[in-house]
């Protein structure tokens, strides 16, 4: 059995791993479970999870890291991380850089050989610009389908939809009015559908081609 461990930024990716990517992995013969970074630990013991300070990345990380039998891989977005992430100073806004942080991130960490990193391009949210008809649909708003094909088109794609304070995707979601809800709007994401994602955006189908493969590797 192959198994995968997923650090996953909040509350909102944990749910979409349970709800829609383990299920989908698991038809490759790959298991998936999420955990989410730990940002706090009560004196009870209780641990408060989500976030993406590199402090409490590498210490979620650490123990996912020292079982030996499983994968590991993260689920954190691009938009966003602190100025002492690794790599997150080393370029500008594109894939390239995207791709050299993820390799920082492995470096940081010293390059377990089980270790596949990757960061959302620019976050979660742009996931919902590959079918701009069916949020239209789910939230009975037309006319919003026009508005994220326009600002998906005008980019070259969900995934360079830019990550400014006022533009990034889910701002730009949350501007339409529609009353969108991260964790309340996976049930949306799940109709949508992983093929439909997959086809939009590179930088996800390129990650999930690397998951369900995971079965095959020795």
């Amino acid at each position: 059995m192959t198994r995968l461990l997923i650090l996953a930024e909040g509350d909102t990716e944990e749910l979409f791993v349970r709800e829609i990517l383990a299920p989908h992995l698991a038809k490759f013969e790959v298991y998936a479970t999420a955990t989410g970074v730990v940002s706090k630990r009560l004196a009870s013991g209780k641990k408060i999870t989500g976030g993406n300070l590199w402090g409490n990345v590498r210490n979620s990380l650490k123990p996912l890291l020292q079982d030996s039998d499983a994968w590991v891989t993260t689920l954190l977005d691009y938009y966003g991380l602190p100025d002492d992430f690794p790599g997150v100073s080393a370029g500008d806004n594109t894939v390239a850089h995207l791709n050299t942080m993820e390799q920082a991130l492995s470096e940081a960490v010293n390059h377990p050989p089980r270790f596949i990193p990757f960061l959302v391009l620019h976050e979660f949210e742009a996931w919902y610009f590959a079918s701009p008809n069916q949020v239209a649909a789910y939230y009975g708003q037309p006319n919003i389908a026009r508005l994220m094909q326009e600002a998906s088109d005008g980019v070259g794609g969900p995934e360079a939809i830019n990550h400014g304070k006022e533009t990034h995707p889910s701002k730009r979601l949350e501007g339409y009015g529609v009353g969108f809800r991260k964790t309340t709007a996976v049930a949306l994401l799940k109709e949508i559908g992983i093929p439909v994602i997959r086809a939009a955006c590179p930088h996800f189908a390129a990650w999930l081609d690397r998951l369900e493969a995971l079965a095959q590797e020795v």
